[in-house]
């Protein structure tokens, strides 16, 4: 017997309404749990005071009273609910729908205008192929020779980045810049 099952049958058993082999197994639990014994032992002492409590007499309109009064409560107008036609669309009150529309379409527009364009997509995404140390070709000439044409500005022709051109040229800075060591 779990504690479940015992505090299933504490009210049976005090009741001698236990079959003889259940009160016997009760009887078994009670002995090896002394929390048990006192809790079945409280629960007697309990109803035995509860019987002798004193009769209480009520008039002989009480009952009829006490029914009149449910079925008062029951039909209370204030304690009813009175549903009103609900003005919502979608659940939404008229306001809140119409700020939540604005909401929305003024995300899709935006949407819309900051979405590129897969055309822009492709001609802004150049894509590099080769070998990086490979002669240059003269874009004039690719230009020219290709069937369509590619626009190149002045800009790109000049590679500032490329350090494997040395252009660059030792400026001489005799009789302009004197240090301080140098003693003419």
């Amino acid at each position: 017997m779990n504690r479940y099952q015992f505090e299933d049958s504490i009210s049976a058993y005090l009741d001698n309404e236990l079959s003889l082999a259940d009160r016997k197994v009760f009887e078994e639990y009670i002995e090896l749990n002394t929390e048990a014994k006192t809790l079945v032992d409280e629960m007697r002492i309990t109803m035995e005071s509860t019987k002798n409590f004193s009769n209480v007499k009520a008039s002989k309109e009480f009952m009829p009273n006490l029914f009149r009064r449910i079925e008062f409560e029951k039909n209370r107008p204030s304690k009813k609910i009175i549903e009103k036609p609900s003005r919502t669309l979608f659940g939404f009150t008229p306001l809140y729908a119409t700020l939540l529309s604005i909401l929305v379409v003024s995300f899709i527009s935006i949407g819309i205008n900051l979405w590129p364009n897969s055309v822009l997509l492709n001609r802004s995404t150049p894509v590099l192929t080769g070998d990086i140390n490979a002669p240059t070709l003269d874009l004039d000439d690719l230009n020219q020779n290709s069937q369509s044409k590619v626009f190149v500005s002045k800009e790109a022709k000049s590679d500032t980045s490329d350090t494997t051109i040395i252009n660059k040229k030792t400026p001489s800075l005799n009789n302009k810049i004197q240090f301080v060591k140098d003693q003419k």
